[in-house]
């Protein structure tokens, strides 16, 4: 149930053999439920009964469905269902057809074809078969839908909504160049590298096609929808260890990934380009980001590591599992991802619950919290005298 709600996908039952159809069925609405928000639901309920929001949970729900202005906040909640529901009903018919050709009856099909969906677009991980995607591994069509779904539920609705605009020749807002390009370099860069490393790997066997659909989909489902299309036992130490970089990222922010989030990642990044090459303000696109951006990514980005530091000693302190997989195991649950190379069965009840907590975590997010925590930012009407650091 954790999991569901956190859209990660780590189990200890396997979802196709150990549930019945209604037990599913109570998955599949979790899993709908934690990747729109339980702040989301909240919105709508109200907007719903008629009634006016608080001026705290009018902000709360702002920021979590990235809309700056407050007025049209119920308009982004309408766009973020309508998308949402848009996208899985579009794909499910389409990924049916394709089941029933690896020997599904119609209803059967219909069933995997519609949890499918919804578990990638929710970047939940959850799947019907015991193998995840592996046995559609040579399915051009499977792995490109599920992925089409994995990228348009890690980005935002608004920023998919915006993506018309751009086409038309429409000039975006900083925050869709910085979500799109970040998101766009991500996937190009892991494609390349999953590729590279994986050739003689995994993905030794395969057809030229189907090399490049797996490593395609494999360097999409780290970035917190937790599928699979090969054996992770396969893949090489390296390839584990830059998935792990990609699920501590994770996608962007308004949608339904995890991770810091991409829009942290690019902020620190720009931060680094911007100390070697001797400036001391970040400017993109034409704008300056504040240095209150830039602490908050700070913080967020180092909540991060302390939450896997932290979660990793605990797991070494009780449970009897090998480092690597502790590692991995620990950064898939904070980063509500659901990949896992067999450390998940190894934990005992103690296991369990850190791990949940990480998924809890992972969910919740450093931001949501300063958003419940701080109420307002604190000034004060004098300063310090300033003084440097020495600093490495």
């Amino acid at each position: 149930a954790v999991s569901a709600v956190c859209v990660t996908g780590l189990i200890v039952r396997d979802t196709a053999h150990d549930f019945s159809g209604l037990g599913q069925s109570i998955i599949l609405l979790l899993i709908q439920l934690g990747g729109l928000g339980i702040m989301t639901f909240a919105t709508a309920a109200i907007g719903l009964l008629g009634r006016r929001m608080s001026i705290r949970h009018e902000r709360l729900a702002s920021e979590l469905l990235y809309e700056r202005n407050r007025a049209a906040l119920f308009g982004s909640l309408r766009r973020t269902f309508l998308l949402t529901f848009g996208f899985e009903l579009a794909a499910a018919p389409i990924l049916a057809v394709v089941f029933t050709r690896f020997g599904d009856g119609g209803l059967e099909a219909s069933w995997r074809g519609l949890f499918t969906a919804v578990s990638a677009f929710c970047n939940a991980g959850f799947a019907i078969q015991t193998d995840s995607l592996i046995p559609y591994q040579t399915s051009a069509v499977v792995l490109h839908v599920t992925g089409l779904l994995i990228i348009a539920g890690g980005l935002s609705p608004f920023v998919i909504a915006a993506i018309p605009r751009l086409v038309r020749g429409h000039r975006a807002d900083l925050r869709t160049r910085v979500i799109l390009s970040t998101t766009a370099v991500l996937l190009a860069g892991a494609f390349l590298i999953v590729l590279g490393l994986e050739w003689s790997a995994s993905l030794r066997g395969m057809s030229l096609a189907d090399r490049l659909s797996n490593a395609w989909f494999q360097c999409l489902t780290p970035r917190t929808a937790g599928f699979n299309s090969v054996d992770m036992v396969t893949l090489r130490p390296a390839t584990l260890t830059f998935f792990m970089i990609l699920m501590f990222i994770g996608g962007s922010p308004g949608g339904t990934a995890g991770g810091i989030k991409t829009t942290t990642f690019f902020v620190l990044a720009m931060a680094i380009a911007g100390i070697m090459s001797g400036r001391t303000e970040i400017q993109v696109f034409g704008r300056r980001i504040p240095h209150s951006t830039l602490y908050r990514a700070a913080a967020i980005a180092t909540l991060g590591v302390l939450s896997v530091a932290g979660a990793v000693i605990a797991i070494q302190v009780t449970q009897k599992i090998p480092a690597d997989k502790a590692v991995f195991e620990v950064v898939s649950a904070v980063g509500t991802v659901g990949l896992s190379t067999g450390g998940t069965a190894l934990l005992d009840g103690v296991g369990k619950v850190i791990i949940m907590l990480c998924m809890f975590l992972g969910r919740i997010g450093p931001l949501t919290a300063f958003l419940f925590l701080a109420d307002r930012e604190t000034t004060t009407p004098w300063k310090a005298p300033e003084e440097e650091l020495e600093l490495g």
